[in-house]
């Protein structure tokens, strides 16, 4: 089984064309490879799936085609704005998909949510209450919550969630105890981290709490 997500995130650029952000650099888009980083975005699919979401949608909106679906995701995947994880069960091809992503919290103070709001209503004429509606959040589990709030103040990766979590970490006052949780012996680094945490009694809890994060939009994921 193959999984399949998008990295970074969407923004307007200085022309107003269609531009995706990603380890500090700026990526323009041709419409089709732009619809499928959108049917990417905030979703986690099979190639199957997410040839088919393409299509159907390279239909609806009349968008010319451009170039095949497989060509399309190869460019997305070379540039990094397109990650895949592959193994023999779904589990460990999420965790060889996301083991080695960081959790980006997506902004959610009141100047963003006031500028989305002026945007959706000034904007794009959207009714008010209808406006409101899209700020509705759905409720987080326990494991959500202490996972947004690891990644407060620090950007970490799948397998330093799964190492702060073993070791009851539920916030961090610095790097200095980051790298004091995730790195106590001399040998230690990424790759290790990576390895050990694929055999985790928790991964599972982790991986599932995280997916479901990226689903109701709280974070993203970027390459580090």
């Amino acid at each position: 089984m193959t999984l399949y997500t998008a990295i970074g995130t969407y923004k307007l650029g200085n022309r107003g064309l269609p531009t995706i952000v990603s380890g500090n650099k700026e990526y323009g888009l041709v419409p089709c490879e732009l619809l499928l980083w959108s049917d990417l975005a905030f979703r986690i699919l099979t190639y199957k799936e997410l040839k088919e979401k393409f299509y159907m949608h390279m239909m609806e909106l009349d968008i010319p085609d451009e170039m095949e679906f497989d060509h399309c995701l190869h460019r997305l995947m070379m540039r990094g704005l397109v990650v895949s994880g592959k193994d023999c069960t779904g589990a460990d091809a999420l965790y060889n998909l996301l083991g080695h992503l960081h959790v980006q919290p997506v902004p959610d103070g009141w100047p963003e949510k006031v500028l989305s709001f002026m945007k959706l209503t000034l904007c794009k004429k959207m009714p008010w209450k209808k406006a409101i509606g899209v700020f509705h959040k759905e409720k987080l589990e326990t494991e959500e919550k202490q996972i947004l709030a690891l990644v407060k103040n620090q950007t970490l990766s799948i397998a330093e969630l799964i190492r702060c979590t073993e070791k009851g970490k539920i916030s961090l006052k610095d790097n200095e105890e980051l790298m004091e949780c995730l790195y106590p012996e001399e040998d230690d680094d990424c790759e290790k981290l990576v390895t050990e945490g694929r055999f985790s009694e928790i991964r599972y809890t982790i991986l599932s709490a995280v997916a479901n994060l990226y689903m109701k939009q709280r974070i993203v994921f970027q390459l580090v």
